[in-house]
């Protein structure tokens, strides 16, 4: 007796019935296009932030608010922002791979998602991104969390 096995679909129902049903050929590992640095939009949009949400790598999940300004956009490829304490106080690790999101959802009503690496400078106003983001006023930063921007888009 013969028995013909057909193979259960992959993926859940939902999914299947969203799929055109062709795969992609692009290599794993690469979504779309390769990473591009920040364009003007999205250096301006990130200057003039005042939150960001910080998800790590582990799952763990956190936000950093300043004034307007505080988190610095020095190269086309790398943001930073300053960080209070010691590196032990925060409960989280803030080196490895990082996804941020700030969001402005009164005046472009839109979201920028950033995806890179995250790690961990001392404080140093001139050598990293010009003045410091609270000359005078205030506790001074302990050091920098600085993000090597690999995928950067909008979510609108």
């Amino acid at each position: 007796m013969e028995h013909t096995v057909i193979p259960a679909p992959i993926g859940s129902p939902g999914r299947r019935r969203n799929s055109s049903g062709r795969r992609s050929s692009a290599p794993v590992g690469r979504v779309g296009a390769p990473a591009a640095p920040l364009d003007e939009r999205m250096i301006e949009f990130i200057r003039r932030q005042e939150m960001l949400l910080v998800m790590l790598a582990g799952g763990a999940r956190s936000s950093r608010s300043g004034p307007e300004g505080f988190i610095r956009v020095p190269s086309r490829r790398l943001i930073a922002w300053p960080e209070f304490g010691s590196v032990d106080s925060l409960g989280l690790s803030l080196s490895g791979p990082v996804r941020l999101l700030l969001l402005d959802l009164f005046k472009e009503r839109a979201g920028l998602h950033l995806m890179g690496w995250a790690s961990l400078a001392p404080f140093a106003p001139p050598a990293l991104c010009g003045p410091s983001p609270a000359a005078g006023t205030g506790p001074r930063p302990d050091f920098w969390v600085r993000v090597r921007v690999d995928r950067a888009h909008f979510a609108e």
